[in-house]
């Protein structure tokens, strides 16, 4: 396989925001998703400054030569040059094209054989019991998840906040995506006129939360995922402080980017390798039509698990799809307010006049298109990493013709990956 090596040439003494620059660089590397990379210490050198260093114990140096070597496919190196670049003051980076001979992700069980530590995001946010609910919502809106961690005075972790503990509480009426397309400035002044009724963390969190050690394998965290059905774990020391938090993401691109670092020779087949997306799909997909009238839309929406409409074409081939942040931010202004009532309430008669008199509007108008999709026959695996690599949580599953026959989530990519023999859940 053709691929690409970067080496860096370094002093010992250069620092990167007060660290030593050659940890700095290789905890990105490692962050980036590269393959490896090793850290040399010279005895001899000089560079830039025409300065001998030696190790010599006559002569001996503080800042002799360091050199960085990473070797991965092109683009990834590519991808993460200037990245080292912008983190050197003085120092050199030459690449050359090379032939990897062989590598191996380490593999177990259909996910790669690390630690959660090797993952996990290394600088959680969290808050506490007394943060207010309307602060808590305004810092999931910058963020592209929808729990945190709840933490003491000491840093020890008391339980967990999540979208979904502050809609069943009525702390909030809509969820968190909702109010990412309402803005934050409507946002914050609806919930400032509720804040004394909505609260603080304490009175809507999941406790205890649900959490793992740094030292705790890949694997057993999925596990734990797939059957309490959590998106993210905090990670947790010894003495139950917060160090870490493991995102569902995390996991599935560590499974995408061993995989890919995976070369030949293999040694044996993973569970996602001989799986197609056709064995684990949900085949109950709602639909409707390109000339739907934005009420029908709304009600099909609304009794969906997937939380998806998906829309055909005359020939029934898939045009677009259709979720509740694509209806408030495509539908007409002057019914935003009709339509919101209705994602609160469900669905009313009240609702259901107010959305009737967004007449002119049909699926075609609030769709998405065109739409990420993959063949029924496509792999586990391959379906994994389109998911990563596109970010949608739903793939729909079209036939040889184009035709819509399911669709396909997170949790059972998750779950065909552990070779677990129950679906995962919806």
């Amino acid at each position: 396989m053709r691929g690409k090596r970067m080496t860096i040439f370094i002093g010992e003494s250069d620092q990167w925001h007060h660290r030593p620059l050659y940890m700095a660089i290789l905890e990105h590397l490692k962050a980036a998703g590269c393959a490896g990379a090793t850290v040399t210490r010279g005895v001899a050198g000089f560079g830039a400054h025409s300065q001998i260093k030696t190790a010599n114990i006559l002569r001996l140096s503080i800042d002799l030569p360091v050199v960085i070597t990473a070797v991965d496919a092109a683009e990834k190196i590519e991808q993460v040059a200037p990245e080292i670049s912008a983190m050197l003051t003085a120092g050199l980076i030459i690449m050359d094209d090379t032939e990897v001979y062989f590598h191996s992700a380490a593999f177990r069980g259909g996910l790669p054989d690390v630690q959660v530590g090797d993952v996990m995001s290394t600088e959680p946010e969290a808050v506490t019991p007394d943060t207010p609910i309307p602060e808590v919502v305004d810092r999931l809106m910058a963020r592209d998840y929808m729990a945190l961690p709840v933490v003491d005075d000491s840093r020890r972790v008391v339980g967990v906040i999540s979208d979904t503990d502050m809609l069943s509480a009525g702390a909030t009426r809509l969820s968190v995506s909702l109010h990412k397309v309402i803005g934050p400035e409507v946002v914050r002044a609806a919930l400032a006129r509720r804040k004394q009724e909505i609260g603080t963390v304490r009175d809507v969190m999941t406790t205890p939360a649900v959490t793992v050690s740094p030292t705790t394998s890949l694997k057993e965290a999925a596990h734990i995922m797939h059957a309490r059905r959590l998106k993210r774990l905090p990670v947790v020391d010894e003495v139950g402080q917060l160090v870490g938090v493991l995102g569902r993401l995390d996991v599935l691109q560590s499974i995408a980017r061993g995989y890919t670092h995976r070369m030949s020779p293999h040694t044996g087949t993973l569970p996602q390798e001989h799986q197609t997306v056709a064995e684990i799909m949900e085949r109950q997909v709602p639909t409707v039509g390109e000339t739907t009238p934005l009420a029908d839309v709304v009600g099909k929406l609304l009794d969906s698990d997937v939380k998806r409409v998906l829309v055909l074409d005359a020939r029934g081939k898939l045009a677009g799809i259709v979720t509740d942040t694509d209806l408030v931010a495509r539908v007409d202004p002057d019914q935003r307010p009709g339509l919101l009532t209705t994602l609160r309430s469900r669905w009313n008669k009240e609702a259901q006049r107010q959305m009737q008199r967004a007449y002119g509007q049909r699926a075609t108008d609030v769709m998405t298109t065109p739409v990420v999709t993959v063949r029924d026959t496509t792999s586990v695996i391959d379906a994994l990493t389109i998911t990563v690599e596109r970010h949608v949580k739903r793939l729909p599953v079209v036939d040889a013709d184009g035709c819509l026959v399911g669709i396909v989530s997170r949790p059972a990519l998750l779950a065909a990956s552990l070779d677990l023999a129950a679906g995962a859940p919806r």
